[in-house]
């Protein structure tokens, strides 16, 4: 068999073959060409992932900078640190809005992993402000959107173009932080290799000022209902739980310093009740607000170089402590200063009203003295002035300190009470709002030395939690009202009414609370949803540990938990998430400043409550509703129960069995 060769074939042969070789040759190209454009995709597919990811993550450890920031400013650094080292910068700063928000100013927020090759440009970076269109930051801020130079030599409008050069610098970004419409901050970064605009960065970044605009704005909630829990609400002034903390701290001042002078000046002003019964709780609550501003700056005029603090401790009861003072007669200046300014009248729709006030002064008289002690001094002492004839003034001394003898005689009584059983309960109604159905009661406690006799616990409650007392009383508190709404559901089946009962501090702290809780439900044969405990906002933050292991056990028993008197005291707000509150106590003072002089604020106050328990999935009940208005108003935003007496004075048990009988 013979080799083939071309001159074998003849000439069509020779060109079909040629064809098919070019066919073949094409086919090849084609396939090497679409394989090339699948590795491009490919690779470009894996690496838009791989960017996309790390984005994505980005944002994660901005979320999580976030959450786990107490402040904003520890959150703004975390976050710029973060931010420089994704996109490899140079250097990164932080500029905050002025109030007019007409300009930005250095925060003193900066990162920069090698400062010493750009410390000119970070000087002047540090201590340069920027109107609305100067510069990057002044361009971003009138903008409201990320800016980025690619090429700061071309820059236009660029303060720091020069220093930048010599710097080494070439590209920069910018992204602005917004809250609501307005822009909080800005935040730039420069880089020394050149970038060239990246829209999925502009993208990414403007989502960053998101995420940090969300923490600004978290910050000033937790701060504004932080002030409101330490601030009375109608008149902004330091509230009881404040007050105290500032004489705890004037106290151990004077521990280190013996020689301090320190006086607590207890105001209350002479009938201010027949304002409130006559003209209305408008009318005094602008005389509370016009007072206050009036012994803020009489303290501010006299008081001069010592410390001092006013407060509002409720009702019509002003409280002043002073310390560190070189005069021994500036109390009763003082005191003398407040009385003038508390007699002075005010315009209640036309009418002239001219009050008054009663002072006590109480200084501490021995190194052991506390806090407590020494308002319980002045408060003495402001009784023994309103007991001369009122507008006068008393000093604590040793023939008040016979008043106080008068405690220990509560005290006495309450241990023979506790012997005796002298106390009882009554009841007050709390209601639905929307149907206005009888929801169920709270258990108030009363003590009665003598048939008919009624004592308040206003007048020995806070002996009993001094002594310890609280806490044999309230354990029958507990198992009384525990029968009472095992007696009622049986005898009224269907209505699933509840029992309020309130939890003191000593109470709280004893060992084995929840087991006593537990006991008293078995003892009673109540559904242990039917209890529902409430328990103050100093209870839950004094021992936050402790106040939330066992809030655990008496959830895990199926009580119900209520926060009580929310924003009378000092609500530790970063942290109300860790409770397990079902319910929410709206104190009467919010309720009050509805309808107070700064009324639209009052109504906001209430609106941020309910929209906080909203978010935590907590029932709100409103105390103290006395006016067919403020029910009303409540109920249109939202509030699900309420008490107070709009609907019912608290009851003794057979007028309670009445009312539910009469609403069966």
């Amino acid at each position: 068999m013979g080799v083939l060769s071309f001159s074998d074939l003849d000439v069509s042969q020779a060109a079909d073959l040629s064809r098919e070789l070019a066919r073949l040759q094409r086919a090849l190209r084609r396939e090497r060409t679409a394989r090339e454009e699948a590795e491009t995709i490919a690779e470009t597919g894996l690496r838009d992932l791989y960017l996309a990811q790390q984005r994505a993550d980005l944002l994660h450890r901005i979320a999580t900078i976030a959450n786990q920031s107490t402040t904003v400013r520890e959150a703004l650094h975390a976050a710029l640190v973060e931010l420089c080292q994704f996109t490899e910068s140079a250097f990164g700063n932080v500029y905050l809005t002025v109030p007019d928000g007409q300009s930005v100013v250095p925060a003193g927020i900066c990162y920069a992993p090698e400062p010493a090759a750009l410390a000119d440009f970070v000087t002047l970076s540090l201590n340069r402000e920027f109107a609305s269109g100067e510069g990057l930051p002044g361009r971003v801020l009138a903008s409201r959107r990320p800016d980025w130079i690619a090429d700061l030599r071309n820059a236009v409008d660029s303060p720091r173009q020069k220093l930048a050069g010599l710097a080494g610098l070439n590209s920069a970004l910018a992204f602005p932080v917004v809250v609501g419409e307005r822009i909080e901050a800005v935040i730039e970064f420069f880089t020394l290799p050149h970038r060239d605009i990246d829209p999925a960065m502009l993208d990414l970044m403007a989502q960053v000022g998101t995420q940090l605009g969300r923490v600004i704005e978290r910050d000033r909630l937790n701060t504004k209902l932080l002030f409101d829990a330490l601030h009375d609400p109608l008149t902004g002034l330091p509230n009881r739980t404040l007050f105290m903390d500032r004489v705890d701290q004037a106290l151990r001042r004077r521990d280190r310093h013996p020689d301090l002078a320190l006086a607590l000046i207890f105001v209350d002003l002479d009938g201010f009740k027949y304002v409130n019964d006559s003209l209305g709780h408008h009318a005094g609550d602008a005389i509370l607000c016009t007072t206050a501003k009036r012994f803020k700056a009489a303290v501010t005029a006299i008081a001069g170089a010592a410390q001092w603090t006013l407060a509002r401790l409720g009702g019509d009861e002003f409280t002043v402590i002073l310390d560190d003072y070189v005069d021994p007669t500036l109390p009763t200046r003082l005191a003398n200063a407040l009385l003038e300014q508390a007699s002075r009248g005010h315009d209640c729709n036309g009418s002239e009203v001219v009050g008054g006030a009663s002072i006590g002064i109480a200084h501490p008289l021995s190194a052991t003295a506390t806090a407590i002690d020494l308002l319980r001094k002045a408060d003495t002492a402001m009784y023994a002035a309103k007991a001369r004839g009122r507008g006068q003034i008393a000093v604590f001394d040793d023939e008040l300190r016979a008043r106080a003898l008068k405690r220990l005689q509560i005290e006495n009584g309450l241990r023979r009470a506790v012997r005796r059983s002298e106390f009882r309960l009554f009841f007050q109604p709390i209601v639905d709002m929307e149907s206005d159905h009888l929801a169920g009661f709270e258990a108030l406690l009363r003590w009665e030395p003598q048939r008919g006799e009624i004592v308040a616990p206003a007048d020995f409650i806070h002996v009993a939690e001094e002594t310890g007392l609280i806490v044999a009383i309230g354990e029958w508190v507990l198992n009384e009202a525990c029968l009472a709404a095992a007696r009622w559901n049986r005898r009224y089946p269907g209505r699933h009414l509840t029992m309020s009962v309130n939890v003191s501090p000593r109470q709280f702290a004893q060992p084995g609370f929840a087991r006593l809780v537990r006991a008293a439900i078995a003892q009673s044969g109540i559904a242990p949803a039917t209890l529902s405990l409430e328990i103050t906002e100093g209870i839950a933050i004094t021992q936050p540990e402790r106040a939330v292991r066992v809030m655990e056990e008496l959830a895990e028993i199926g009580v119900k938990i209520s926060l009580d008197d929310f924003g009378t005291g000092y609500s530790s707000l970063g942290h109300l998430h860790r409770y397990p509150f079902h319910t929410l106590k709206l104190d009467r003072s919010f309720v009050v400043g509805m309808g107070a002089v700064n009324r639209r604020k009052g109504i906001g106050i209430v609106r941020a409550v309910l929209d906080l328990a909203a978010t935590m999935n907590m029932t709100v009940v409103a105390e103290g509703i006395e006016t067919v208005g403020q029910r009303n108003r409540l109920r249109d935003m939202g509030c699900q129960l309420a008490q107070g007496y709009l609907y019912s004075r608290p009851l003794d048990a057979d007028a309670a069995e009445r009312l539910i009988a009469a609403r069966a």
